[in-house]
């Protein structure tokens, strides 16, 4: 099956691996300048960057799934206070999208949106 997969940055892999394994995904791979995570259908790549300053960061993917409010009331469950940096957002509509977004430790946005 050919994909495209999101690539971001990891300031540190294991506090980012963390953070997803909340969401749901598992480690596929891991090196020490590489990690491949894993939900479903959804597929993020990571390189290692240590340098990164995660208030500053601009990188982005987006998730695209045919009912938001599935992966919206998943998510929002979740105990965010175990990573104080991280944040989701309420669901809103932007034009013709229908969103929320989710940013990461390493200060990735993750634009969750909504397709027909």
């Amino acid at each position: 099956m050919d994909y495209i997969a999101a690539n971001l940055p990891a300031i540190d892999f294991e506090a980012t691996r963390n953070f997803y394994a909340m969401l749901g995904f598992q480690c596929i791979y891991q090196s020490d300048i590489w990690m491949m995570l894993e939900k479903d259908s959804f597929k993020l790549e990571f390189f290692h960057h240590p340098e990164l300053d995660s208030k500053t960061s601009w990188h982005s993917a987006c998730i695209r799934v045919q009912d938001l409010s599935i992966l919206d009331q998943a998510w929002r469950l979740l105990d965010w206070s175990v990573f104080p940096n991280t944040q989701i957002t309420e669901i809103e509509q932007l034009g013709g999208m229908k969103l929320f977004c989710v940013i990461d430790l390493n200060g990735s946005l993750l634009r969750c949106i909504e397709h027909h």
